[in-house]
């Protein structure tokens, strides 16, 4: 619980800094609010979504909602090349403190850990990204949904040996 606290915490403090000069501060919009804008925001904002259904006992919503941000955050920095330093940092931050406990709860059950990689991505083919340009960085988007498509794939590969995994590592299956 603590560590889900601070995950909280660090997402929040790290997004208000990322975002203080572009966009409003996100921690005092509402889970609802989040989900409704969630095509607009920073992909950081997510990962702060994300983490609060965790919060709330939600995992697969927490899980939908972070390989959204992933797949978002993946190709705003593969669309931004060098030049997207700062966000590698926050990203790669929200991906341990947040991403982790996520991670680590729905490979519990492969077939909701698929699921949520589904979600993520027919969610981001359905909505406009306020954030990068889908159009202009047509490529960069092709590669980034390759990545998690080629990840999914991977897990479904493993679909009979990841409980077992798991299990020798002392991780609950579900």
């Amino acid at each position: 619980m603590k560590r889900l606290i601070f995950a909280v915490f660090l997402a929040t403090t790290l997004l208000s800094a990322a975002q203080a000069q572009q966009t409003p501060n996100f921690e005092n919009l509402t889970v609802e609010q989040l989900q409704q804008q969630a095509a607009d925001l920073h992909p950081a904002a997510l990962y702060l979504l994300a983490s609060r259904l965790l919060q709330r006992g939600d995992g697969q919503g927490a899980a939908n909602w972070m390989y959204a941000g992933q797949l978002r955050y993946r190709f705003l920095l593969e669309a931004e090349g060098a030049a997207g330093r700062d966000d590698r940092v926050l990203f790669d931050a929200l991906s341990e403190q947040v991403g982790r406990p996520i991670d680590e709860y729905i490979a519990g059950d492969v077939d909701e850990w698929l699921a949520a990689m589904d979600w993520a991505l027919e969610w981001d083919a359905a909505n406009d990204n306020g954030t990068t340009s889908k159009a202009e960085y047509a490529s960069a988007l092709a590669k980034t949904r390759a990545g998690l498509e080629s990840f999914r794939q991977s897990v479904e590969a493993q679909r009979e040996e990841i409980p077992q995994q798991r299990a020798a590592n002392g991780l609950e299956n579900r």
